[in-house]
């Protein structure tokens, strides 16, 4: 492969931005990626950084599984006692609507847990 400006020169490697091939001339290496000189060295720096900045909140993912199912499992149980304990007797939809928060804090649960099986 040639160089995309030097098209007499041998390229060193693509950038990482446009992937046009690079010689020595024309090409930085940033020490995570090789860029064209001038034109695309912050492209590759913000590529870096959302890179790093993903896999710190993918490697968080597992310690955050429980939050959501908390919650709706939470909410489930106060629409429960909610319809239950009201003064003109059992609510039905109430009762209903917290069964449905608690089938969902499962179903969430169970997702997450997947998912996160999966990556590992």
């Amino acid at each position: 492969m040639n160089c995309f400006n030097h098209p007499g020169t041998v390229a060193l490697g693509n950038c990482k931005a446009c992937a046009k091939g690079l010689c020595h001339e024309c090409i930085v290496d940033l020490g995570h990626g090789l860029s064209c000189k001038g034109e695309h060295e912050a492209t590759v720096q913000l590529y870096h950084d959302m890179l790093k900045r993903n896999q710190r909140i993918v490697a968080a993912a597992p310690k955050n599984i429980l939050i959501a199912p908390i919650f709706y499992a939470f909410m489930g149980a106060v629409f429960i006692a909610w319809g239950l304990s009201s003064p003109s007797g059992v609510l039905d939809f109430t009762v209903l609507l917290g069964v449905g928060f608690l089938v969902f804090a499962f179903a969430c649960y169970r997702q997450s847990r997947k998912a996160i099986a999966r990556r590992t």
